[in-house]
């Protein structure tokens, strides 16, 4: 029978991991924008961006063990805590090593306090409701992206200049994360095991690479996004952009309605291949918009897409591990997201540097391309092993 993932746990848990997302996710979008100002370096810029996902990297691995040894409520106060202290700092920054050094910091208490409660959150769910569970747990992320970005601007004020008003209200969100972990309970494995789904009993490393190595290829497209959206709308005279977060969230909340059912009807495979083609035209369509209506209409199918293909592709993993191996699972795919992220910006800011911020997008887009011929490539060898 199959069990209901809107528990009181499930739900508690998904509203302590949106708080988790809240405060980073209030910096990703402009962060290269500050870094900007304090270096005057588009390379640099990206580099603020891209230190974030480095230490966040590392972070998605230390979970695992740590979790294994310390337990999840411990872990989460320690790291959350030093999230606390480095949100604090950031106020009385002035030169660009130290907000570097600090979102360094933060990024790896993310890593950990992010990974640790999608782990929990994981090992809360019937087998049977993994894709549902983990599209729900996900868009706590895809809701802090779309809603962070739109808070950022508007206390940045008309000239994108009011860094501090931002980071205290950065601090405080944190605090907030920080108080809502109390409550939650140190269980490390919760989860109904369902006889109709058959857990592999040893661990195939080419069930981690392929869907890993797909993810970084789409994390590193989509963090062109992420790192230059906002100084290419600049460019072009778009002074706020802040809806076009608002819009992408309407189609990350839409897919969670017909995700599902989309799989059921044309399958895990075609699912995933189109998500990638709709994702690739989406960054093509950025570096054409010559007026603000059109990356608000882009921002909708790009949500959509990107919210169908993050938990499809993280549930491919932990399906395919053993059920021991679910905190290996969602580190390997968090960490193929930072590999994409800690690349990515740095990379686009010397693209940018030597062409413009329309190539960048166009460039990603080939990449998405890229995903997509490996994807079809996984799909051919696992089929000739059947």
């Amino acid at each position: 029978m199959r069990q209901t993932i809107w528990t009181k746990d499930f739900i508690y848990a998904i509203f302590v991991l949106f708080c988790v997302h809240t405060g980073p996710y209030l910096l990703l979008s402009v962060i290269t924008i500050y870094g900007k100002m304090l270096s005057g370096s588009d390379t640099l810029a990206g580099m603020m961006a891209s230190v974030f996902a480095l230490s966040g990297l590392f972070a998605r691995f230390l979970s695992a063990f740590l979790l294994d040894k310390f337990g999840a409520k411990k872990i989460l106060i320690i790291f959350t805590a030093l999230m606390t202290i480095a949100s604090f700092l950031y106020i009385f920054t002035s030169q660009y090593w130290q907000a570097f050094m600090l979102r360094g910091i933060q990024g790896l208490a993310y890593g950990v306090t992010c990974t640790a409660m999608s782990t929990y959150i994981v090992n809360l769910l019937d087998p049977q409701n993994r894709l549902e569970g983990i599209g729900y747990s996900s868009l706590t992320a895809n809701l802090a992206n779309a809603l962070g970005p739109t808070v950022a601007y508007i206390l940045l004020g008309p000239k994108v200049d009011q860094f501090k008003t931002l980071f205290i209200v950065v601090f405080i969100s944190v605090v907030i994360s920080l108080f809502a972990m109390i409550p939650v309970k140190d269980a490390r494995k919760t989860s109904v095991v369902s006889d109709k789904i058959v857990k592999p009993e040893s661990l195939n490393l080419s069930d981690v690479f392929f869907p890993f190595l797909l993810w970084a290829f789409m994390s590193l497209a989509m963090s062109s996004v992420a790192a230059f959206l906002s100084l290419s709308s600049l460019e072009k005279g778009f002074s706020n952009i802040g809806l076009y977060f608002t819009f992408n969230v309407i189609g990350l909340v839409f897919s969670r309605f017909v995700m599902k059912y989309l799989t059921d009807t044309f399958g895990q495979i075609k699912m995933i291949c189109s998500m990638i083609v709709v994702i690739a035209l989406c960054l093509t369509g950025i570096s054409l918009t010559n007026a603000i209506w059109q990356l608000y209409l882009i921002a909708l199918p790009f949500g959509f897409a990107n919210g169908c293909l993050a938990p499809l592709i993280n549930t491919m993993l932990v399906n395919q591990l053993p059920s021991s191996k679910s905190g290996l699972a969602n580190a390997a795919f968090f960490a193929a997201g930072d590999a994409g992220f800690i690349i990515g910006p740095a990379f686009w800011g010397m693209v940018a540097g030597f062409t413009s911020y329309n190539t960048v997008f166009i460039i990603s887009s080939a990449v998405c391309l890229c995903a997509l011929l490996l994807q079809l490539i996984q799909s051919k060898i696992m089929k000739g092993a059947d």
